[in-house]
């Protein structure tokens, strides 16, 4: 039988090659690799699975904070690493292990767990619904035309040095903006987001900083790199987009107009782009975008009352919810969500429900990106017509979420 513990210093090394095997890959073994791990990852939030001596499975959480609608940032337990080793699939660990992680986000008090899931078919089980989506975005840069061509403010490259000191800002000041943000901490930033290491960049460049001004004021960045190509002599370069922050609409068009101008290199994607990403819209032929759309960020309600009065509403009315919690906690309960100037109450009752779902379609609408009349359509949300209307008019917002990146 196995057990499932907390890891300490002298089982990082195991854990991070059974985790890269997890994964399909082998563990960096280089004394820099060993700080990130340290750096990053809790150790009273990193599980390992023992059979004997053997580790066998991984899990753990990142200590995150997440935008919801209306600003407010909540606590949110990322769960992450969650691997079984092939020689022990099928034999229930993954539920044991997703039972201790989640058992430890509620004694942290954590409204929230989120995830980006390696499968898709297995995380519905324990409660986690898509919360927002992506599209991959690729474009022949060589054949777009801008339809305004006046640019208000200019980029400017700058050197990782001095774009470190930058682009935290620039990001803190839009976490609050668009629900789905992730908080970054400092370690964060400097172990994970912009740790240029040369085994992970795909043969592509170094990480390039662009930042957007304004009369000397920055208010937007991309963070690319670059990797060349030439057929006969035909550049055919390509220009690879790790991230674009932009302040408002004229930030977006000048750092898009910047990323397909770049000589040599007319291949341009994004493999993270939020819905609402404008370039199609700025362009004289939007064809020439090609976009695909991807689940990103999951969501699990840990405390539903909490969860959904952390966070505002666009509409105001009435609707009581039968949730069917995930078979590793409670059966179903029955909330009273009123909104009211945009404001929530929410308590458990004793009423009838005028909608039904399970937890993971709660989390799929929590973020308001989700969609209860199709929902409803697929036989995910049980209920009338107007009462799955009202459902969600009341959930949804106006601007997609978005997530800027996996953990």
């Amino acid at each position: 039988m196995w057990e499932i513990r907390t890891i300490t210093p002298d089982d990082a090394d195991l854990f991070r090659s059974r985790l890269s095997q997890g994964f399909g890959g082998d563990a960096e073994q280089d004394e820099r690799a060993k700080e990130r791990f340290d750096a990053i990852f809790e150790y009273d939030r990193t599980f390992g699975v023992f059979d004997g001596s053997d580790m066998v499975g991984t899990g753990g959480a990142f200590s995150l904070g997440v935008t919801v609608p209306g600003g407010a940032i909540v606590p949110m337990g990322g769960t992450t690493v969650i691997t079984v080793q092939p020689t022990h699939r099928r034999r229930g660990i993954l539920r044991d292990l997703m039972s201790r992680h989640l058992d430890e986000v509620a004694e942290r008090g954590e409204a929230l767990a989120g995830l980006w899931a390696s499968e898709s078919s297995i995380y519905g089980r324990f409660g986690y619904g898509p919360a927002t989506y992506r599209h991959r975005t690729e474009l022949d840069a060589s054949k777009v035309r801008f339809r305004n061509t006046e640019l208000k403010g200019k980029v400017r490259l700058v050197d990782a040095e001095e774009g470190r000191t930058i682009v935290p800002g620039l990001y803190d000041k839009t976490v609050p903006r668009r629900a789905g943000m992730l908080t970054r901490s400092e370690p964060w930033w400097e172990h994970r987001v912009l740790a240029d290491v040369e085994s992970r960049r795909g043969g592509k460049s170094a990480l390039r900083y662009a930042v957007y001004e304004v009369d000397g004021d920055a208010a937007g960045y991309a963070l690319y790199r670059q990797k060349s190509k030439w057929e006969d002599f035909v550049a055919d370069g390509e220009v690879e987009v790790v991230e674009i922050v932009a302040a408002d609409s004229d930030a977006s068009r000048v750092i898009w107009s910047f990323l397909t101008s770049i000589d040599l290199f007319p291949r341009v994607s994004w493999w993270n782009a939020p819905l609402d990403d404008p370039l199609p819209l700025m362009i004289t032929d939007s064809r020439r975008v090609r976009r695909s759309l991807s689940d990103a960020l999951w969501m699990r309600l840990m405390d539903v009352p909490a969860a959904l009065t952390a966070r505002t509403y666009h509409q105001d009315g009435v609707v009581t919810i039968e949730v069917d919690h995930a078979p590793l906690h409670h059966g179903p309960s029955v909330y009273r969500l009123e909104v009211v100037d945009r404001v929530a109450r929410c308590q458990v009752v004793d009423a009838v429900s005028d909608v039904t779902m399970g937890l993971d379609v709660l989390g799929h609408l929590y973020l308001g990106g989700g969609d209860a009349v199709a929902m409803a359509a697929a036989g995910r949300i049980g209920g009338d017509p107007e009462p799955v209307a009202r459902l969600h008019g009341i959930f949804r917002t106006l601007s997609p979420p978005w997530c800027p990146e996996v953990f």
